[in-house]
């Protein structure tokens, strides 16, 4: 069998042309996980402060479960990477939504699932859930940021 080419390494082949910092194949799997669908995980170690990716995706006026709000109103979608990444409120990762990067906040090693806090960029959750994700301070359901704020006051 010959080696995969550049193309085959891409989520995003046929979607926009390579650009630095694009998830590959090669450092980054979508596996099935118990319970929560399908997850990201990472082939390689990061640092905190890294760069973990950029992702791609496409600009929508309503909100799905693979989107990620940009601001009220706007939401960007990539079900084929960002859309794997779940939520864990101890996260390994940060979203800076404006630039479209995870950036590590903590090691992450090769076979960790990959982890953002969904609260901080949705206002409400397309879809609530209870957490179980075991941190020393799991919020239990998470519903959005707005919604936590309401329940606070």
């Amino acid at each position: 069998m010959s080696e995969p080419t550049a193309t085959d390494l891409r989520f995003y082949a046929g979607l926009c042309e390579a650009y630095p910092y694009e998830p590959t194949r090669d450092r980054f799997q979508v596996v099935q996980t118990q319970g929560q669908g399908e997850g990201l995980i990472s082939l390689v170690p990061f640092q905190p402060g890294e760069i973990v990716f950029v992702f791609h995706g496409e600009i929508l006026p309503y909100q799905l479960l693979s989107t990620l709000q940009v601001q009220p109103g706007t939401y960007v979608s990539d079900p084929y990477v960002m859309g794997k990444v779940l939520h864990a409120c101890d996260p390994n990762m940060s979203c800076e939504i404006e630039k479209r990067l995870f950036r590590a906040l903590k090691p992450i090693q090769p076979g960790d699932f990959l982890t953002m806090d969904y609260e901080t960029t949705e206002d409400e959750l397309y879809q609530p859930f209870y957490c179980s994700c075991s941190a020393s301070d799991c919020r239990g359901w998470v519903r959005g940021r707005m919604m936590r704020e309401a329940s606070e006051h």
